[in-house]
């Protein structure tokens, strides 16, 4: 776990190598457990709790909120990312960078609210006769949107400060405990489905509510801005990359959640519940990106204003080897134990296996990219990366389109792996050519020839489920399933030698348990 996070091998004097190591280390912790808390939420009790229709209203909630939270922040994460380095100043408030955030976003709130109220009767006209039960609970989008909105300026604003790890500990961990606790309340019969709704409501807003409350803790929360920091050539930056950066976030939200949306007025709240709960197991496959991103983003915006391109094409062609290496190994061990994973859902969720194939794949192919992302949007050509977000929105539409009536929910998933691959590759080619970056070498190929064999012995070791002892069979056999697929891979890896920096880590750690 440890070794994905420290996928930045810079010079070990550069000054930010400790700060990300640390972050970075403490990110992943914090998502693992989380994952494995979001695991026995969304992946066993939800679905088994919930009909296909509840899950669906609980999957559109999460859904719209963010839509209109991400057009909320008015392209202000973007803008810290790539601008706070100018602002940068401690004993000064960071010349009053904050306050631009703050009242900026209010503004953004007071559009997104307003948008919804135009568009509440289209999405009541779109769910009326497929989706009725959202309509019931369609207006918790607005504190839903009003709380998220707050914690993704603070997170980032957080994250540029060097401190990633309080966004990730409160979303990953404290939010999944408390939609536990709240699932838990229902199952004791404490509310109903409506009073599930309203404390799950709740439980989303947590962290947007917790980091403002510790923002003003910090003696961070400085409203007043400093208008007389801004030169009209900065105040001219701000607001451009304010404008690509929305168009960026908002596209990329909605890009990440037109395949829900899609289906729901295509086929339902049903099938949008069976594909929200299944899309879960694919989705782990991030997990390594998850507490990266953020800190390795805000280090690459400090490299393009010190000019160390260098430093940012080592970056590249780490973070894509890791990352991939990582995802290979919970893809294969997600995929090994495919049936075993239908064995946690209810039956009339089995159209959802191929769902976390593809969307499986889609994150692979997002990981091999490494943060090319984060070097187009920090760099100088950030308004390109929006149109080719724009693109891939386009692409994201009509695959959906065009493989939803096909294939169903499969289709959706498969739109969404077909989209991934060309909105990586537009990416890439631009990153070779302008910067001659490219971080591909034989060692990801190796990688994936090493995930075809640690594949085996999920063919080859015979189903161990037994109905007479249905639990501790099925543990014993994700267990064995597991190991053995662990111990080809990460065993393969080594001796291999593709990453000789998981090679060391895994020679210290030796001597660390020698020496304990």
């Amino acid at each position: 776990m440890e070794r994905d996070c420290k996928l930045l091998f810079l010079d070990q004097n550069h000054p930010y190598v400790g700060i990300i190591e640390k972050q970075s280390i403490k990110g992943s912790f914090y998502s693992y457990i989380g994952v494995a808390v979001g695991f026995v939420t969304a992946g066993m009790l939800l679905p088994n709790i919930f009909s296909k229709q509840e899950n669906g209203v609980i999957d559109l909630l999460t859904t719209w909120s963010l839509v209109f939270a991400t057009l909320a922040t008015l392209g202000l994460n973007n803008v810290t990312i790539r601008l706070f380095p100018w602002f940068r100043n401690k004993e000064n408030h960071h010349n009053g960078f904050f306050g631009i955030l703050f009242w900026v976003n209010m503004s953004g709130f007071l559009l997104a609210l307003l948008l919804y109220l135009v568009l509440r009767p289209w999405i009541i006209a779109d769910s009326l006769d497929t989706s009725s039960l959202f309509i019931r609970y369609m207006d918790y989008i607005i504190p839903l949107t009003a709380f998220t909105t707050i914690y993704l300026v603070i997170d980032i604003y957080y994250s540029v400060l060097m401190n990633a790890v309080r966004g990730i500990f409160l979303k990953e961990f404290v939010q999944r405990v408390f939609i536990l606790v709240v699932i838990l309340g229902f199952v004791a019969g404490c509310f109903r489905f409506t009073g599930f709704i309203l404390f799950y409501t709740v439980a989303l807003s947590l962290p947007g509510i917790i980091i403002a409350v510790l923002l003003m803790k910090d003696g961070e929360f400085q409203i007043r801005p400093q208008p007389g920091f801004l030169s009209r050539e900065l105040s001219k930056s701000l607001v451009s990359v304010a404008f690509f950066g929305v168009t960026i976030g908002f596209s990329n939200i909605l890009i990440l959640y037109m395949d829900r949306i899609m289906i729901n007025s295509m086929l339902g709240l049903g099938e949008t519940g069976i594909y929200g709960r299944v899309a879960f197991y694919g989705t782990l496959v991030s997990i390594p990106i998850r507490s990266v991103s953020k800190i390795s983003a805000v280090v690459v915006g400090q490299h393009w204003k010190d000019q160390e391109h260098g430093a940012i094409n080592q970056l590249y062609r780490d973070t894509s080897l890791h990352q991939l290496l990582f995802g290979l190994l919970i893809f294969i061990g997600i995929w090994g134990n495919i049936k075993n994973i239908f064995h946690f859902l209810p039956d009339d969720y089995s159209s959802g296996r191929y769902v976390i194939f593809f969307i499986g794949i889609a994150n692979l192919f997002i990981m091999a990219s490494g943060i090319s992302g984060s070097i187009m949007a920090t760099s100088s050509h950030y308004r390109l990366l929006a149109f080719f977000v724009f693109l891939f929105g386009v692409l994201v539409f009509v695959t959906n389109l065009i493989f939803i009536p096909v294939m169903g929910i499969t289709g959706a998933a498969l739109a969404s792996a077909i989209s991934a691959l060309f909105y990586g590759l537009m990416r890439y080619v631009f990153l070779w050519f302008k910067y001659g970056m490219q971080p591909y070498t034989w060692k990801h190929a190796l990688a994936v020839a090493i995930t075809a064999a640690a594949y085996l012995p999920a063919i080859l070791i015979p189903d161990l489920n037994n109905e007479n002892y249905k639990i501790l069979s099925l543990i014993l056999d994700i267990g064995v399933r597991s190991l053995a697929i662990t111990i080809v891979f990460i065993g393969s890896t080594l001796i291999l030698n593709i990453s000789p920096d998981l090679n060391r880590r895994w020679k210290e750690l030796l001597v660390w348990l020698r020496i304990n």
